[in-house]
């Protein structure tokens, strides 16, 4: 303790005697380690041993009892650490246009998740001879696209769906498409990054003790009590997918809605050790305050939905570690394979770069129809 205090005075005192520069070689040549080093280094040895004790903690997971005890243990966890849940109230629902295409209809949605707080979407629903109501449905998330739901590739994905006899539902997140949180006294838009839009908001949730994904959460929640009251959908045959923030969306929501029957999170799940060393800090709604420290990593959000149909949809370029990724698939296959379901979890990869591309909405669509 000496020598740590002794080596932090000394760091403190160099900020006012030696430039940058400089202040790095004083610390080699007495043989202490730089201020950022002295951090990482206490981090990753934090980060190590949390790793080690989440290791220790799966390898016990042998019958399905212990399974399960695992699995509400953590999503209790999950919830308190994101601030709970509002509580549910009238969506007050309308269509308020509606765009004819072939083989389906486009419904521009809007929807209140809490009071007054508006969520704006769009639900592909087929209209073909081939596909009788009530469908089966589908919730898309949607990813740090500015545009939201409009986004070429989402709506490339919904349509699919929509072909394929089930109704897609894509919704905008908070800061994106038409959410923006951040005006100007005209209205106009003053933030439109949406990963800063997400960050500042984040911020302010951080002093009430929440996290964005709270927020995102309930909005994709309610998205699913919005669809179950349509006369056309089949309530018990509702799915998730989404890419990139819509993985995480999708991660979060399947490991914590029980009425989503399949998912498909796309370009999201790796392992945290991965995300620290290869891409560090993400958005507000991807850091849930202590995870690691209280036991949650990347795979848990697959375990804690087992054995519901999961196909984890991922890209040999992305960003997302693909080594991360086969990791996290083999951490829920054995889970799986535990309960006796080991077919419900697979995991589809594409030689592509990160994004919602062709092979993967493919994937996911033909694993919807096939659950």
């Amino acid at each position: 303790m000496r020598i740590a205090s002794f080596s932090l005075l000394f760091v403190f005192a160099l900020n006012f005697t030696v430039c940058a520069e400089d202040k790095i070689q004083v610390l080699k040549n007495a043989g202490i380690e730089s201020p950022s080093t002295m951090m990482d280094t206490w981090i990753n040895k934090k980060t190590d041993q949390a790793f080690a004790d989440w290791k220790k903690r799966y390898d016990t997971l042998k019958t399905p009892e212990e399974i399960a005890q695992y699995q509400k243990q953590v999503r209790e966890q999950f919830v308190s650490h994101i601030g709970g849940f509002p509580e549910r109230t009238p969506l007050n629902a309308k269509v308020v246009d509606i765009v004819p295409r072939d083989g389906y209809r486009v419904e521009k949605i809007l929807f209140e998740s809490q009071p007054q707080h508006y969520v704006t979407g769009l639900a592909f629903v087929p209209n073909s001879p081939k596909f009788q109501a009530p469908y089966p449905a589908i919730l898309v998330v949607c990813g740090h696209s500015d545009n939201g739901k409009a986004y070429a590739g989402y709506q490339a994905g919904a349509a699919l769906a929509a072909l394929h006899g089930m109704i897609a539902l894509v919704i905008d997140p908070i800061c994106q498409g038409e959410r923006y949180e951040h005006l100007n006294d005209d209205g106009s838009i003053s933030v439109k990054s949406t990963t800063t839009g997400h960050t500042l908001f984040g911020l302010g949730a951080i002093l009430l003790g929440q996290n964005t994904a709270r927020n995102e959460i309930w909005d994709g929640m309610r998205a699913i009590d919005y669809l179950q009251e349509r006369d056309d959908v089949n309530p018990n045959l509702i799915g998730c997918m989404g890419n990139s923030g819509g993985g995480t969306q999708t991660a979060y929501l399947m490991a914590l809605e029980d009425r989503i029957k399949a998912a498909s999170p796309s370009c999201y799940v790796t392992t945290l050790e991965h995300v620290l060393k290869e891409i560090g800090p993400q958005d507000a709604e991807q850091i849930i305050f202590g995870q690691l420290d209280w036991g949650m990593e990347h795979s848990d959000f697959l375990i804690m939905r087992a054995p519901t149909p999961i196909l984890m949809c991922t890209a040999t370029q992305d960003f997302f570690s693909i080594e991360g990724a086969w990791k996290s698939y083999r951490n829920a296959k054995r889970i799986y394979g535990r309960l006796g379901f080991p077919e419900r979890v697979s995991l589809t990869e594409a030689d592509l770069k990160h994004g919602w591309n062709k092979p993967l909405r493919e994937s996911a669509v033909q694993w919807m129809s096939r659950w």
